[in-house]
């Protein structure tokens, strides 16, 4: 709440369908802008932290200016996070190794159920 109570969150998505990886997917969409999407170094279970449909995740996109000012406050309130990844220009990179457009996801959100119910 102090969060938004101080404008420092930009946009925010909840994982609870499709888990960080569909949710990141759509702010890239809604935002027109990509990320580099790291993940963290003490991840176990990759799938289980990327596409976990956990209903109390959020992503939260904050201004690099106001990252400290952001962590102090989830640190004093004891919240866990990661730091997901940064803003890049127009694709989403996942872990080095897979590169998607913005272009694309938008394209594969909008026509896959035509695509799938055509054939």
């Amino acid at each position: 709440m102090k969060l938004i109570e101080s404008n420092l969150i930009k946009s925010a998505h909840d994982v609870s369908l499709g888990g960080i990886v569909t949710a990141v997917a759509k702010m890239c969409i809604k935002g027109k802008k990509g990320i580099n999407l790291n993940k963290p170094k003490y991840l176990i279970n990759e799938l289980e932290y990327f596409f976990g449909e956990d209903q109390g995740r959020y992503i939260i996109e904050v201004s690099k200016k106001d990252l400290k000012k952001v962590t102090d406050i989830l640190n004093k309130n004891a919240v866990h996070f990661d730091e997901l990844g940064t803003i890049s220009e127009n694709e989403l990179y996942f872990d080095d190794k897979t590169k998607v457009t913005i272009d694309e996801l938008t394209s594969s959100n909008t026509k896959w159920l035509t695509d799938y119910m055509s054939n």
